[in-house]
């Protein structure tokens, strides 16, 4: 398979946007051990190239983003190259039936997320009361990807609790995950 993994791990805060990239080498490491073509698109580039990053795209079978949660969405700089590299006439076309006319080859996606909240904070108090999956917070991101016809969602793996909590248990998960799944 064709494989595009687009990163958005950036630091801001207390994160330095580490891990997010450790993910994408696993990422990288794991699929490509496996005979699989892996891209990679680190939005967090100043300097890409559109026409590259949209040939990337649609070389793609698969999609895997990996990114933080950022304020409950995506980060600034993958809203950013969507905005960009998503093209009318390219990636989507206008039809009668709204989001009926995606154009990009590829059939699944996968979200890797990373956050400081803890998985059992979904579902729970003001805010996250009405999210008790982490999917509930991608909405934005499924929805795009599901706009451009890539229709089929690899399940979703989140690192909760990557700033105050362990971490240790993330590589072996990730990699059973995407042992799993590919």
């Amino acid at each position: 398979m064709n494989i595009l993994l687009v990163t958005a791990g950036y630091s801001i805060f207390d994160a330095k946007g580490q891990l997010n990239g450790f993910l994408s080498y696993l990422t990288d490491k794991t699929l490509s051990e496996k005979g699989h073509k892996v891209k990679i698109s680190d939005v967090t580039k100043e300097t890409l190239n559109m026409d590259r990053e949209l040939n990337k795209l649609l070389w793609a079978d698969i999609i895997i983003y990996i990114m933080p949660v950022m304020w409950f969405n995506m980060p600034a700089p993958l809203v950013k190259w969507l905005g960009e590299v998503l093209m009318y006439e390219k990636t989507f076309v206008i039809t009668d039936e709204y989001g009926e006319g995606g154009q990009v080859p590829a059939d699944k996606f996968m979200i890797v997320t990373t956050s400081n909240m803890k998985s059992n904070d979904l579902g729970k108090g003001f805010v996250l009361k009405n999210a008790s999956h982490i999917d509930d917070l991608l909405q934005p991101l499924i929805m795009t990807n599901h706009y451009l016809s890539i229709r089929n969602q690899i399940p979703t793996f989140h690192a909760d609790n990557v700033i105050a909590g362990e971490t240790h248990w993330i590589k072996k998960d990730y990699v059973k995950h995407l042992n799993k799944h590919f």
